[in-house]
């Protein structure tokens, strides 16, 4: 009866989506039409999934994957380049094979827009539309990279600082992917129009020019779009360390980068069919490249950069119940594993906490666009992780740490496994997941519904008289060679040095109530507690 069901829905789903393409084929011939009468130059684009292209293609590139989120696949705008724009240095395949003529990531004049619209996923916990600053032109000081080169729980410091093309002290192009503000995500969409977006059509604008968003959106509206359903991005001039720029079409000019991003759906196999459609005719949604004449008047720059506040609910209130949990769990894996751990002394070393990048370093954008170093930064989500840990020698690691999402700090959260080598994240588990499994302590720790434990080793196998059958897998990642290679191997992409290392991730998406990831001053730090054999 379910599996019945389950395919009526998915089949009117398939009957709705004829029309639907049909009607944004339409929309998208008289928008361009519009849009060329009023003056602009229109360039068609197209959406392009990025999941699994890092090994073939951005690690080859770039040698990083950048590390993404493995429970949230990408939907990169692809543009046609301008005739007199300077293409790269980022390599057009950078994400996958492009059409001739096309790219990825992509300059801007102080009059251009690129414009993004269609139907949103199906509803789910979170999407968003996001613009980096991708390379720029500059070179980092030696103090700058020995601070780095130096700081212990960091990522290591060829993704920090990395130039492009890699490894080019001559290239005088570093890797940024900074933040140029708040992303636009469904709480944003949501507060605006006043309903949830999933699964409607919205538009986004993507510009440095206060002038060509509102000459876009008039033609927008023209076409019955809504104001409340249209959103822009601004490029602003600068942030509160200096400029940002030069924008243009030159060599010199900083490059951008821009990715739409879903996770948590509600029903995986309608989002599943979101995704599919994007490997057809008719993908649900549309890129266009726009420039505005001269005559609609001057450019109109975005000024400073600006964050929105961060709040959350304090968790100093289990404080000590997460003490209580580290030391349970340091009693159980000790006395039923037969494992040790130098982490579950009365001083343990800082390097069994975890760190937050933006709290403990102050990392964001405005800073790494300073000192021309890697950031990765966002301010939709808390984010916690470690230094790379080896693997090979019958380590198992637990994760000990709230759950944001029980604790009011957060709609989802996401652990993640990160290859050190390659900074490939290739697997990852949820908050749905990780919820229930400090339950099994309860008996020496309150308010373990609060909390998660999460263990990480080559072979779970080692657990196997710790962990409860019915949750075996679930609470224990088992990082085989394919996700991380082993230390020796030579078949392996990625960086020899760091085979047989991974690292962990925490990422605590969305405050309630807000459209920005908690503050991280507010939750407690979470604990990574390594243990081996005696």
């Amino acid at each position: 009866m379910k599996a019945r069901l389950l395919l009526a829905v998915i089949m009117s789903a398939v009957v709705l989506l004829a029309p639907c393409a049909f009607a944004k084929h339409e929309f998208t011939k008289m928008l361009v039409h519009d849009l060329k009468e009023s003056g602009f130059q229109v360039s068609e684009g197209y959406p392009m999934l990025y999941e699994d292209a890092c090994a073939k293609y951005t690690y080859t590139a770039l040698q990083s994957c950048f590390g993404n989120n493995p429970v949230a696949p990408y939907v990169i705008p692809v543009v046609k380049a301008w005739p007199d724009e300077s293409v790269g240095p980022t390599p057009v395949d950078t994400f996958g094979e492009v059409r001739p003529g096309y790219i990825p990531t992509f300059r801007l004049d102080p009059r251009d827009a690129v414009v993004i619209y269609g139907q949103m996923p199906p509803p789910g916990k979170y999407m968003s539309v996001t613009t980096y600053v991708w390379t720029q032109h500059g070179r980092w000081k030696a103090k700058d990279y020995n601070v780095w080169a130096t700081t212990p729980n960091y990522p290591p410091i060829r993704y920090t600082f990395s130039t492009v093309p890699p490894n080019d002290p001559k290239s005088g192009r570093i890797w940024s992917f900074s933040t140029l503000g708040d992303a636009v995500n469904n709480v944003d969409m949501q507060q605006k129009s006043g309903e949830s977006p999933f699964g409607k059509d919205r538009y986004f604008i993507i510009t440095p020019s206060a002038s060509t968003d509102q000459a876009v959106r008039r033609v927008l509206q023209a076409r019955g779009v809504r104001d409340s359903d249209i959103f822009t991005e601004q490029i602003p001039r600068r942030d509160d360390v200096g400029p940002i720029g030069p924008l243009g079409m030159d060599e010199n000019a900083i490059e951008f980068f821009t990715f739409f991003r879903y996770a948590i759906p509600d029903d995986q196999a309608v989002a599943k069919l979101w995704w599919n459609s994007f490997n057809g005719d008719n993908p649900p949604l549309t890129v266009m490249r726009v420039r505005a004449p001269s005559f609609l008047g001057p450019v109109e720059r975005y000024d400073l950069l600006t964050y929105g506040e961060r709040t959350a609910r304090s968790e100093a209130y289990l404080a000590g119940d997460l003490q209580d949990l580290v030391n349970a769990v340091c009693d159980r894996v000790s006395s039923i594993a037969g494992l040790h751990s130098a982490d579950c002394t009365q001083s343990p070393p800082a390097s069994s906490f975890m760190v937050d990048p933006l709290r403990d370093f102050g990392v964001a954008g405005p800073y790494c666009r300073k000192v021309n170093m890697w950031c990765g930064d966002q301010t939709d989500a808390g984010l916690f992780f470690t230094g790379p840990l080896p693997l090979d020698s019958r380590q198992v690691y637990a994760v000990v740490s709230t759950l944001a999402t029980e604790t009011g700090n957060a709609t989802y959260v996401g652990l993640s496994v990160n290859d050190a080598s390659t900074y490939l994240a290739p697997t990852g588990t949820v908050g749905t997941f990780l919820k229930g499994s400090a339950d099994g302590y309860a008996d020496t720790v309150n308010n373990t519904d609060k909390f998660f434990v999460h263990f990480f080793t080559r072979s779970c196998d080692q657990l196997t008289n710790l962990l409860p059958p019915a949750r075996f897998r679930q609470d224990c990642t088992e990082i085989d060679k394919d996700m991380v290679p082993k230390k020796g191997d030579t078949n392996a992409p990625g960086d020899p040095a760091l085979f047989g290392m991974f690292w962990p991730g925490i990422r605590d998406y969305t405050a309630p109530g807000s459209a920005r990831g908690p503050d991280t001053n507010k939750l407690l730090t979470p604990r990574i507690l390594t243990f081996t054999p005696q």
